[in-house]
């Protein structure tokens, strides 16, 4: 076999199981050869004949690490997601797990990982990654046990949530669990009911590093309210025993955070729920200036001055844009907002929140203002133009009524350079055909 050959095979094996899977489609439709390779080709993509053929020749190989991953076959099997492509794949892969299993792998296998791959476990494989409720349900009934961490993992599988009802089936107690991170983080209110249900406590600290950061430990009501999570979700966490007045990762009450974010019907809420009034003269500026109370906030600006330097804090200026507010960010620029301040855990500007939300009456404006095209957040380097593209495919932002193509027009209109983009975080399909008609080519 060529050297080029075993590389395609090793770049398939590692996007069949990292998530990359259509990477690993195009490689196979490239090179079929790659699925005829060796054993590991056939366990990621089902193929039980030859799998049953290898087992039968080396019955050492079912419990064998691979040299590159460290993973035995069983883990390969479980993280695949060749199951999505096919009903034929996805019985295959069943089958595969199940010889494996029943040739003597433990359904319990972890593996520390090596050459790129790092730790993995049975249901961390096909529950938390690969979402495969077949294989989940057949590793539960050999008697695989979930993790708390495993369950996070799953619970980012919204709609259906099939592999988070099979896990929590079996779980003993979920009082210690930090699980709602995921669902919070996701603004999945079906997620957050199963994980209550279960007996999740909802004034449980979170770790900051579920939600994607090094950062302190967050109740899951400071939580919500500072990801913007829909009322109703906020609510249940409230209904079932959340703390509304344990601040935030900011030291800030979630009261005053809804109030410099304009969340007014949150604000009301965490009223209802007992929350003390803990406001500040810069967040009582700031809530009139969401409410676009041009005399409250100009008065509230008079009385102090000082209110006026929280405009560049990241839950006005960004907040207002993110959500398509664009009185509220009309009325902040008057007031002295520097409209290309960054802010937030991005390090971004007004603009990139604006064309990241798809809120196309706030690019408008803030172009109309003068707003830097060019400039880079500070954690993609990415201009906003980019930020509209992977907004239009992955649906980001808070606006209610987004339209990401009239984004990416006022902004290639007003001088913006078209970029191409790639597989990895596609537009959606209108945003791609609008790109394309500006000559941008999709990369490989």
């Amino acid at each position: 076999m060529s050297t080029e050959l075993a590389e395609r095979v090793e770049e398939f094996l590692t996007a069949s199981v990292n998530g990359r899977l259509g990477r690993a489609a195009v490689l196979l439709h490239a090179d079929p050869a790659i699925a005829g390779y060796d054993v590991r080709t056939a366990v990621v993509l089902g193929d039980i004949q030859r799998v049953r053929a290898a087992v039968e020749r080396d019955p050492a190989l079912v419990n064998r690490p691979d040299e590159r991953f460290g993973w035995p076959p069983l883990l390969a099997a479980c993280s695949s997601r060749w199951h999505r492509v096919s009903r034929e794949h996805a019985d295959g892969l069943l089958a595969v797990a199940r010889l494996l299993l029943d040739a003597g792998a433990d359904a319990n296998t972890t593996a520390a990982g090596r050459g790129g791959q790092g730790h993995c476990g049975t249901l961390y494989g096909a529950a938390g990654c690969a979402g495969n409720a077949a294989i989940t349900r057949l590793l539960l009934e050999r008697g695989a046990r979930p993790d708390d961490h495993t369950v996070y993992l799953a619970a980012f599988a919204a709609p259906e949530h099939e592999c988070l009802r099979l896990l929590l089936s079996v779980m003993d107690s979920l009082v210690e669990s930090t699980a709602l991170a995921a669902p919070i983080s996701t603004d999945d209110i079906d997620g957050v009911r199963l994980l209550l249900d279960a007996g999740a406590d909802p004034s449980r600290p979170l770790p900051g590093e579920l939600f994607g950061e090094p950062a302190p430990d967050e109740s899951p009501v400071a939580a919500a309210v500072r990801t913007d999570c829909q009322e109703g979700l906020i609510a249940l966490l409230l209904a079932r025993g959340g703390d509304p007045n344990v601040p935030g990762r900011d030291g800030r009450s979630p009261y005053r955070t809804v109030l410099r974010r304009g969340r007014a019907e949150i604000a009301a809420l965490l009223i209802r729920h007992g929350v003390r009034d803990d406001s500040t003269p810069a967040d009582r500026f700031l809530a009139a200036c969401h409410r676009v109370d041009r005399a409250e906030a100009h008065r509230l600006a008079e009385a102090d001055p000082a209110v006026v330097a929280d405009l560049t804090d990241r839950d006005a200026l960004l907040a207002a844009a993110d959500r398509g507010d664009a009185g509220t960010v009309a009325l902040m620029l008057d007031l002295g907002a520097p409209i290309d301040s960054r802010a937030g855990d991005d390090q971004a500007t007004a603009l990139h929140a604006a064309a990241g939300a798809g809120s196309a009456e706030v690019v408008r404006l803030l172009i109309a203002r003068g707003a830097d095209l060019t400039a880079p957040d500070g954690t993609w380097r990415s201009p906003a133009l980019e930020w509209a593209i992977v907004g239009s495919g992955q649906h980001l932002g808070h606006d209610p009524n987004p339209d990401w193509p009239a984004v990416v027009r006022a902004l290639v209109e007003a001088g913006a350079v078209v970029p191409s983009w790639g597989p990895d975080k596609p537009p959606s399909a209108e945003v791609a055909a609008l790109l394309r008609d500006y000559g941008a080519e999709v990369l490989s």
